[in-house]
């Protein structure tokens, strides 16, 4: 027999029992079905855009209940939402002293203008000019910078407006339709994040007791919305002012305010100041929903809050089923919000014997670093409330991997609300807000901030890609 005949003879039982092994291996182990476009996402009913049917997420794995989010301390939250519908002018907020540790402080207000002029026959109802002042309490010059920021309003002076995905159903009897102000709030936070890509702006320069005031022009009821995050620069050392570097006595200061439009600003806010007036919450406000939020443990919040938070999901596609992680949360009543995820001690001194909360965490930003192994869809689905009409229409902005997209969660019948209620859908519809068809492992940058006049929390799904989906 020739050489080369016997090597093949000896080598044929092992390539055989080495094929059988593989077969088995394959059999017992079968690998999971890896989409390779996103047409084969589709297959498997996801495509970004789409809308996901509660039933699909009833029953994720949560990912956030009991679990407590990292918390970062840079930056002060200045939030003014009480009184939410003034009517008379004034200051709507106010505090003294506000920089933080790292000197950075976040001003975040939403109001509708029912500003009521009572000098003719009949009150009316009057364009209003709604906005911010930094006071600068300190014996330096600064310069005021915006390192993002935002301001909007929903309707112009001559009453047109400028924003319509809100509009709710007209009640019986009414003749125009309410706006809810969750469009001009998506507005703003969609602004906020895009207004990284041109860099800090100079506000304006502040002369030692002078002030900066930022403010909209505002048709009647229509809402007034800004977020901004601000820096101030000593033009004596080109240095950011940091709390530390502040005397006993410099202050920087800030309110927000709602103010006849033919007033001087500057002049109107100095009188107001001296007076030591701040608006009343009024009667039917509910919620004290201002104030300074200042980073730190308490005693009715000992696990902490903040208005930066950050989390790190490991998820794999290969190994999990339906995840879930809810965030912007309303209340610790929620099964599965994070353990710290509550903003409860807002600082109003001029509401003594009172405390801030913030009810949604409205201008906290959440940082999510997905780390992702195999292909995975993400949804985002609105808060579950019910019984208010806005939330059948649910405007949320998220920004992911760069982009800044709008999800709108619209029920088909909405416009029926209130005159064929049974022909709305089950609450609890999601979106589909991205594809990742990865096979190995790939990471993502997720972050969130619940818009003005929207509802928490909110909730985001993985879903693995592939046959079993």
């Amino acid at each position: 027999m020739q050489p080369a005949l016997k090597q093949r003879i000896f080598l044929a039982p092992t390539i055989i029992f080495w094929l059988l092994l593989i077969t088995f291996a394959a059999l017992r182990f079968p690998q999971p079905a890896i989409p390779s476009s996103l047409d084969k996402a589709w297959s498997y009913g996801f495509q970004e855009g789409r809308e996901v049917p509660p039933q699909l997420l009833t029953g994720a794995v949560s990912l956030s209940a009991g679990q407590s989010l990292q918390l970062d301390d840079t930056y002060n939250l200045f939030f003014s939402n009480t009184p939410e519908f003034p009517s008379e002018a004034g200051i709507l907020s106010r505090a003294d002293d506000v920089l933080s540790a790292s000197g950075a402080v976040r001003v975040l207000f939403s109001h509708m203008n029912l500003l009521i002029n009572w000098s003719g026959g009949e009150p009316q109802n009057v364009p209003a000019a709604v906005g911010f002042a930094v006071e600068n309490r300190t014996g330096r010059t600064l310069d005021v910078y915006a390192v993002r920021g935002s301001m909007a309003r929903s309707r112009a002076t001559d009453g047109s407006m400028l924003f319509l995905a809100d509009a709710a159903p007209v009640k019986p009897g009414d003749s125009e339709p309410l706006y809810y102000g969750s469009a001009v709030g998506n507005y703003v936070v969609r602004e906020f994040y895009l207004s990284e890509e041109r860099g800090p702006v100079n506000l304006g320069r502040v002369q030692p007791g002078e002030r900066l005031i930022l403010s909209e022009d505002v048709g009647p009821r229509g809402w007034a919305v800004g977020m901004y995050d601000l820096a101030l620069v000593d033009t004596a050392t080109g240095q950011y002012l940091v709390r530390g570097d502040c005397g006993e006595a410099e202050k920087i200061g800030l309110e927000t305010f709602i103010a006849p439009l033919e007033v001087n600003l500057d002049f109107f806010l100095g009188e107001q100041l001296r007076s030591g007036r701040v608006l009343s919450p009024g009667q039917n406000q509910g919620l004290h929903m201002r104030g300074l939020f200042v980073p730190g443990s308490y005693p009715n919040n000992p696990l902490g809050e903040a208005a930066s938070k950050r989390f790190t999901i490991n998820y794999s596609s290969f190994e999990n089923g339906a995840a879930s992680f809810a965030l912007a949360a309303a209340n610790a009543s929620e099964p599965d919000v994070f353990a710290n995820d509550l903003l409860l001690n807002g600082f109003d001194p001029y509401t003594p014997g009172v405390t801030g909360i913030n009810k949604g965490s409205y201008g906290a930003e959440y940082a999510i670093k997905l780390e992702l192994t195999g292909p995975v869809a993400l949804v985002f689905q609105g808060a579950l409330q019910t019984g208010f009409v806005d939330t059948c229409n649910q405007i949320n902005t998220v920004w992911l991997d760069g982009a800044v997209k709008t999800v709108s969660i619209r029920d088909p019948n909405y416009d029926k609300y209130y005159t064929e209620f049974e022909a709305l859908r089950e609450p609890g519809y999601g979106q589909v807000i991205g594809i990742f068809p990865a096979a190995g492992k790939h990471e993502h940058l997720l972050r969130f901030m619940l818009a003005p006049n929207s509802y928490g929390p909110v909730r985001f799904y993985l879903f693995p890609l592939g046959p079993n989906s």
